[in-house]
């Protein structure tokens, strides 16, 4: 029974948007994307599997990796460019068409908050949580807990013991000790 319940969901998310999954250089399992959402360049899409996305989003993507395990609150922005502004001689709307082109890439087991808004050249660590309303701007650590507009790391999500537990059961692309060093980087508490 839970089986079905499973491809019920994935099935109103292929309706609601068929664009992305016949376009998407991947398009992973058991993915949930809420409705009233927008998906710009579904070819620079890459999604793992385990994503949940809540109502509401726009998703400007170009070059855009969301990894496995993902809940994202509603009405996020995601924008992988921007605009060209610095033209001399010419208007902002003669120049609307012209992009600084750059990459989004949200790594495994990360949660986002509702309102958040992510801008290009930034990175969400694994085990990242991102706050609500935040603003990411810079890439973030692993294993932190991040908020405000510019988003910034807090706190980590666990001790050092927690973390060494943590890494002994779940898979990651980090050492115990490279997630140490980055949690010193930005001056964060390892109890």
């Amino acid at each position: 029974m839970g089986y079905f319940f499973l491809v019920l969901r994935q099935m109103v998310s292929i309706l609601r948007y068929p664009r992305l999954f016949l376009f998407a250089k991947r398009m992973g399992k058991n993915n949930r994307l809420g409705p009233r959402g927008h998906f710009f360049h579904h070819s620079e899409i890459y999604m793992g599997d385990d994503i949940y996305i809540a109502p509401g989003f726009h998703i400007s993507a170009r070059n855009l990796k969301i990894g496995n395990g993902i809940l994202i609150g509603p009405n996020l922005l995601l924008e992988c460019d921007d605009h060209v502004f610095k033209s001399v001689g010419k208007t902002i709307w003669s120049t609307r068409h012209e992009r600084n082109i750059g990459t989004v890439t949200i790594e495994d087991d990360v949660w986002i908050g509702g309102n958040v808004t992510i801008l290009k050249n930034t990175v969400i660590a694994e085990g990242c949580i991102v706050g609500a309303s935040s603003l990411v701007n810079k890439p973030l650590p692993p294993y932190a807990i991040c908020t405000g507009i510019p988003c910034k790391p807090f706190k980590t999500r666990f001790t050092r013991e927690e973390l060494r537990q943590h890494l002994s059961q779940v898979k990651s692309k980090y050492s115990f000790e490279e997630i140490c060093e980055e949690w010193s980087k930005y001056g964060l508490s390892q109890e």
